[in-house]
C-alpha cells in the first residue's frame, strides 16, 4: 500500500482539517477497490477488495470473507464462498434446514457456506 492509499492522520489535533482531508480521500479512492491476489493477506483486519469472481470480501480473523449482498443467487450463481459466510438462494427445491441447497425450484431460501458447501438455514 502506497502513502496514498492510506488515510490521512490527525496533524497537531487539528480534527476538522483531518475530517476535510479524511472526506476528500474517501471520494477519491472509495470507487477504486482492487482485486485479491494470490499475494493479498488478510492478516490485518478491514482489507476490503473484489474476488476472483467479482464479489466484495474483507479481511476478517486471518482470512478474506465475503460480504452479502442485497440481491439473491440461484444455486448455481453461489459464489465459492468462504466458510460462515450467508447469503439466500431464489430457486431452491425441496429444501431441509441444514442440508445442502439444491436448485430448480421456487422456494427463497437462506444459506450458509460450510467447510464444503452451501447449506439450508
Amino acid at each position: 500500500m502506497s502513502i496514498l492509499d492510506s488515510p490521512p492522520k490527525v496533524l497537531n489535533g487539528n480534527w476538522p482539517q483531518w475530517a476535510q482531508r479524511t472526506s476528500v480521500w474517501l471520494a477519491r479512492t472509495r470507487s477504486s477497490l482492487r482485486h485479491k491476489g494470490a499475494s493479498e493477506s488478510a492478516a490485518e483486519d478491514g482489507v476490503l477488495l473484489w474476488d476472483a469472481n467479482g464479489y466484495p470480501v474483507v479481511s476478517y480473523g486471518g482470512e478474506f470473507v465475503g460480504i452479502a449482498l442485497t440481491s439473491g443467487f440461484t444455486v448455481a450463481t453461489l459464489p465459492t464462498g468462504t466458510t460462515g459466510q450467508r447469503a439466500y438462494v431464489t430457486d431452491a427445491s425441496s429444501p431441509a434446514f441444514g442440508s445442502a441447497v439444491s436448485g430448480g425450484g421456487a422456494v427463497v431460501i437462506p444459506v450458509f457456506k460450510n467447510a464444503t458447501t452451501w447449506i439450508v438455514g
